[in-house]
């Protein structure tokens, strides 16, 4: 398990469970009692994964695999909110251009 340089911008990949998990929340709007399934889903699976995979701004080619309370420390003292986790641009890198 690698751990994450302070100094570097990180954002959060989108991985295959990510997808499924997504396909899954939608699929269960179909059935009878699918909004309390998707509902179960959608609280329970943030809290269901020990890692995340993550990658360098600088470098997108490089994905790391790391734990998702280290994630949580570095979004916190990142001010990345639940959604701007997901974006491969940095206010940095927007103020520089």
């Amino acid at each position: 398990m690698q751990t994450l340089d302070q100094s570097k911008s990180y954002y959060r990949r989108i991985t295959t469970l990510d997808i499924v998990t997504i396909l899954m929340i939608i699929g269960l709007l179909f059935f009878t009692n699918g909004f309390l399934l998707s509902l179960l889903l959608i609280v329970v699976y943030p809290f269901s994964h020990s890692k995340v995979l993550v990658s360098d701004i600088g470098d997108k080619n490089t994905k790391i695999w790391v734990r998702k309370m280290d994630w949580d420390v570095y979004r916190k003292e990142h001010r990345l909110g639940p959604v701007m986790q997901y974006k491969s641009r940095s206010t940095v890198d927007m103020k520089q251009a």
